[in-house]
């Protein structure tokens, strides 16, 4: 442990300021009145000071603003949303209502160089699907006041070509959040981002920059729509998706299963037909693998050769039909897939159809969902081998919630355990619309609520085949809100008077919120500390005292600040001996002299004490 007391840290990380640090390390020559020399860097670094000439690359109004945007810390938080969440103590799965760039923020801690894959499907700038308007001198306040969590709501935004600034407003919207999420990818993930025209020459400006272009992966033509239909110059029947990696080198490519037919058995005459999907489920039990024969016998012949096999794992059985067993042998594949090709074909009438099998409700709030079936196969291409099935994958334009149905029902097919993060703002619904008269309010909603049925049928489909694996499935998911810190922070302006002065200064005195509930701080400690948003939480009563136990007593947290814990108290929990000890600061209530008690307690049993 370290020898002073540890305190939980306000805000998310500040890259900005790290990155300058790091460099002060290694050349404090740099360094001149507390802020980084360029014009040294450069010399050290042998580049040549700027010429004057032009440099080729992507630029636009507001570009070093959004570059900002994404170095600057936030003190937002997320609250746990029980209420809406399903399978709360058990599931994997996480769906976070708010605003992605906040959101982003809030998760670098923990799922820094962590998800496997993320997909999105923003918004295509079409000048009326435009609602993510960056406030970037208060961002979640502008967010709270948006979305009606203060006293005067704002609207949502529009992005009329009539009103200026059209590409612009979409990339510096686009550009912190990519470069934010490019920090959540582990060094073989990848990205995928679905466009269409209006936008696809930009998009692929800025992810060659964020990402280099040397990690592109692809440019993929995704047909969407066949037949005729009205256009001024040409019908548009696809849009595009573009896939580039953390890093090329450590990238295995996308991979798709090779093919598996069906199969005729010949038994006694009769010819039995084993289905291609059920066969492709089977096997797909067994991890990654083909099968290269089906073999049948009757009574002892070939069972000797056949138990070793099926011993050794060699062999499954698929069936008995009368006296007969009809195993298949199979073999693993490590590198037996098909690449992708460039031009693949997933109709958005099927999305809307996927839709349609959960509720008519849920279909009229989309236009165009995408198909489950699209993001299926590249959530598969991207985690195709059996050591990738328990990845973690990110939607953070989550719209229809297709990026969660199609990992639980991958999961489903292949035996995975993947998990999905699904992140959408509260976009209102629009006025007398079909949604809003089914009672949806927000966009959000309908979210959660496709998540939570498609899990139901999914469940509800395995169940009925009796083979026991609808147990292990994990369709539920936790719930969370994106709220502004619990903790409390400086708010004053030129404009206070004295009086507000002086109780904006009590109001300092406490470090939480007085309304805060202790699950709440509990969330904003554990993000802060770098935890994740599904770690096991248990309330356990300690001597009295009601604190909690995470990730099976790594972390004991007491975050009440009603009652204050005596020194008995808390040698109690220090006894427990968990790695952090996590105690509000309100608790002690002013007394310095059990704090310092505590600090030499946990100094003896190697205990971290941190406050909050």
């Amino acid at each position: 442990m370290t020898e002073e007391l540890n305190e939980v840290p306000r805000t998310t990380p500040d890259f900005a300021t790290e990155a300058a640090t790091k460099l002060a390390e290694l050349f404090p020559e740099v360094v001149a009145d507390g802020k980084i020399n360029l014009d040294t860097l450069k010399t050290i670094l042998d580049i040549d000071v700027e010429d004057g000439r032009e440099r080729f690359g992507l630029t636009w109004p507001g570009k070093r603003e959004a570059i900002r945007a994404a170095q600057t810390p936030t003190t937002a938080t997320l609250m746990p949303d029980k209420e809406n969440s399903v399978n709360w103590d058990t599931t994997q799965n996480v769906f976070i209502e708010g605003d992605n760039l906040e959101v982003l923020k809030t998760l670098q801690k923990h799922y820094y160089d962590k998800i496997k894959m993320i997909y999105i499907d923003p918004p295509y700038n079409t000048g009326n699907d435009f609602v993510y308007q960056d406030d970037y001198a208060d961002p979640i306040g502008s967010y709270l006041e948006r979305t009606g969590q203060v006293d005067e709501a704002g609207k949502l935004s529009t992005n009329s070509e009539s009103a200026g600034r059209f590409h612009s407003n979409w990339l510096n919207m686009m550009y912190p959040r990519l470069k934010l999420a490019r920090n959540l990818l582990r060094k073989d993930g990848c990205i995928a981002v679905s466009i269409d025209d209006t936008e696809a020459s930009h998009l692929c400006g800025v992810l060659d920059e964020i990402f280099g272009e040397s990690n592109r992966v692809g440019v993929f033509s995704i047909i969407r729509a066949e037949g005729g239909g009205l256009a001024k110059q040409m019908i548009k029947g696809h849009d595009s998706l573009f896939v580039y990696a953390r890093s090329l080198s450590s990238f295995k490519p996308l991979l798709r299963p090779k093919e598996i037919r069906g199969k005729t058995v010949a038994i006694d005459g009769e010819d039995y037909w084993i289905e291609e999907d059920w066969l492709r489920k089977e096997f797909g039990k067994y991890g990654t693998c083909m099968y290269e024969e089906i073999l049948h016998y009757h009574g002892q012949e070939k069972k000797d050769e056949i138990d070793k096999g099926l011993a050794e794992g060699k062999y499954i059985l698929l069936a008995k039909i009368g006296g007969f067993h009809v195993v298949g042998r199979y073999r693993k594949v490590s590198e037996d897939g098909s690449k992708f090709y460039s031009v693949i074909k997933h109709l958005n009438k099927n999305g809307n159809s996927d839709l349609k099998a959960l509720g008519a409700d849920l279909a009229s709030a989309f236009d165009y969902p995408k198909p489950t079936s699209l993001i299926q196969q590249f959530v598969l291409g991207a985690t195709f081998f059996s050591s990738d099935r328990d990845a973690m994958v990110l939607d953070f334009f989550a719209g229809s919630g297709t990026t969660a149905h199609a990992v639980m029902q991958l999961n489903a097919n292949d035996g995975g355990t993947r998990r999905c993060i699904s992140v959408q703002l509260p976009e209102p619904t629009e006025e007398n619309s079909e949604a809003q008269k089914a009672g949806y309010e927000t966009i959000s909603q309908i979210t959660r609520e496709r998540i939570r049925r498609a899990g139901k049928k999914i469940l509800e489909e395995e169940a009925s085949k009796l083979d026991g694996r609808a147990d292990s499935l994990d369709v539920g998911f936790r719930a969370y809100k994106l709220v502004d810190t619990n903790f409390t922070k400086w708010k004053a302006d030129s404009g206070l008077s004295e009086d507000e002065l002086v109780g904006l200064f009590a109001d300092l005195a406490d470090s939480a919120d007085d309304h805060a509930r202790p699950e709440a701080l509990l969330t904003e400690v554990l993000l802060k500390l770098g935890f994740s948003l599904s770690e096991k939480i248990e309330t356990v009563n300690v001597e009295g005292l009601e604190a909690f136990s995470v990730a099976d007593g790594l972390v004991l947290a007491y975050l009440d600040e009603h009652m204050t814990p005596t020194l008995d108290q808390l040698r109690a929990m220090v006894a427990k001996e968990p790695e952090r000890l996590v105690i509000l600061e309100d608790a002690f209530k002013g007394n310095d002299e059990l704090k310092t008690n505590l600090v030499q307690e946990c100094r003896t049993r190697n205990v971290d004490l941190w406050t909050a």
